[in-house]
């Protein structure tokens, strides 16, 4: 089966509980709808404990799991650890029901630059060429090249990022919209690995332009015009206020 897992990275700096709406709508209705009208992913998972994220997820019809905890005194779960929990989860509820995850597709709560077409797009070419590690949704940013980069050196001023840097091309960036994984590259993978190491090797970019999450207010207006492009429309009328559906039993079954 070829589920889809919707990740609240809670993490942005000014929506900290992920409450960012953007055309009438909760921001993570975008991923979890792109999701939802995939032609191949067949249950739909979110992994928050954010009461927005968790309400639409719901009226969605995603399975709600929660994320890895996190310790008073000491740090917040990586986004590895995130993706890794909620991976886990799933390979626990399909074994309990005899079945087998064959690819999985990364959402991130806190961007809509994704559509259906992107994720179909991923999921076939991981189908058809069982070398792929993962497709991911990348996009151009020319003026954000690394070799332009500078870092804070101890006394304070500007030094190169990176030194002696090759100019190898067009730099393209993952861009958190999408990601469809392979089991065997989440399989060897440790909580403390580095964030985006769930994409493996041998990566497909999904290319596409402007994606990116929304971690501050300035950013809403970008991914308003950014869907609008896509053909989205405004919601007519703020979005029901459903209670939350009871939790699921362990077996999710």
């Amino acid at each position: 089966m070829i589920c889809a897992l919707l990740v609240d990275p809670a993490d942005s700096i000014d929506f900290p509980d992920n409450e960012a709406e953007v055309l009438g709508r909760p921001l993570a209705a975008y991923p979890l709808l792109a999701a939802k009208g995939s032609e191949q992913a067949r249950r739909l998972y979110a992994q928050t404990t954010s009461q927005p994220v968790r309400r639409i997820a719901s009226q969605l019809g995603a399975i709600i799991i929660d994320p890895p905890p996190s310790p008073e005194d000491g740090p917040r779960p990586t986004e590895t650890a995130r993706v890794l929990s909620g991976y886990r989860q799933i390979v626990e509820d399909l074994k309990a029901e005899k079945g087998e995850l064959e690819l999985l597709v990364l959402l991130f709560a806190n961007t809509g630059a994704v559509n259906t077409a992107l994720i179909d797009a991923g999921v076939r070419a991981l189908l058809d060429d069982p070398t792929l590690d993962s497709a991911a949704t990348v996009s151009q940013y020319d003026r954000w090249n690394p070799r332009r980069a500078f870092r804070e050196a101890a006394d304070g001023r500007l030094v190169p990022y990176a030194e002696c840097l090759p100019e190898t091309g067009t730099p393209w960036f993952p861009d958190w919209g999408a990601a469809v994984l392979r089991p065997r590259v989440l399989d060897a993978l440790k909580p403390d690995a580095a964030d985006l190491s769930w994409l493996g090797e041998k990566i497909l970019p999904l290319k596409q332009v402007g994606g990116g999450p929304v971690d501050y207010s300035w950013q809403v207006p970008k991914m308003e015009y950014w869907l609008k492009k896509q053909g989205v429309r405004d919601s007519p009328r703020p979005e029901p206020m459903q209670k939350l559906a009871p939790a699921p039993k362990p077996d999710r079954r």
